[in-house]
């Protein structure tokens, strides 16, 4: 089974401002963060619109982590978000199998790409064709466009964690990892987010929900 987290935080000192907005739950995730869930907090719902009501008092990090899938971040404030990072793990086979698809029409775009021996080589041109394609590679340049990590300013991260981010949250970067995972754990330990792991609305009766409340 493959991860499942999502969460909003604020920061530990402004736990008390929570207590107006009737929250499913809060917790502490250690001494920087506090984690809650509203009532309607899930993956269908990622960010509930009390959620955006919440950032006009304090603001809100919003983060969701599906392991298999990708994972993204939001930073609200005052009503809106004013950072937004979507990082989709299945880019990449998503537009190759549109690919196959359309110079491929008579063929099973599954077997052309994984199980047919006799296919052998078209995965790996169609690769090559799709990273030197201009609009995929846009499509790769934009992930990190609206990224705005110097927006974790407005929950006191020092300017030096935010040089980090800044270093990380390019695609550069990405390329250069071994395992494109790798990137989330690096986001995480810089700003003290390790514990946001397995955290869900669904888990907070499992006796392994490691949340201080």
């Amino acid at each position: 089974m493959s991860e499942y987290t999502i969460g909003h935080l604020i920061q530990r000192k402004h736990s008390e401002l929570l207590e107006d907005f009737n929250p499913l739950f809060t917790g502490h995730l250690n001494e920087d963060w506090t984690l809650f869930f509203m009532k309607d907090t899930s993956f269908d719902t990622r960010i509930p619109l009390s959620v955006y009501d919440i950032s006009n008092t304090v603001p809100v990090l919003h983060f969701d982590h599906e392991e298999d899938h990708g994972w993204s971040y939001d930073i609200l404030s005052d009503g809106i978000s004013k950072a937004h990072f979507d990082y989709n793990y299945e880019l990449e086979e998503m537009s190759l199998y549109q690919m196959a698809l359309e110079q491929y029409p008579e063929e099973d775009p599954v077997e052309l790409l994984y199980t047919n021996p006799n296919f052998e080589g078209v995965r790996s041109q169609l690769l090559t064709e799709l990273h030197q394609n201009p609009a995929y590679q846009e499509q790769l340049d934009n992930l990190f466009k609206n990224c705005h990590v110097e927006q974790f300013g407005l929950f006191e991260v020092s300017p030096a964690q935010i040089e980090q981010l800044k270093q990380i949250m390019t695609q550069e970067h990405v390329d250069q990892l071994d395992f494109m995972h790798d990137l989330v754990d690096q986001f995480k330990q810089i700003l003290n987010l390790q514990k946001m792991s397995w955290i869900s609305p669904d888990r907070l009766e499992d006796d392994e929900f490691d949340v201080e409340l």
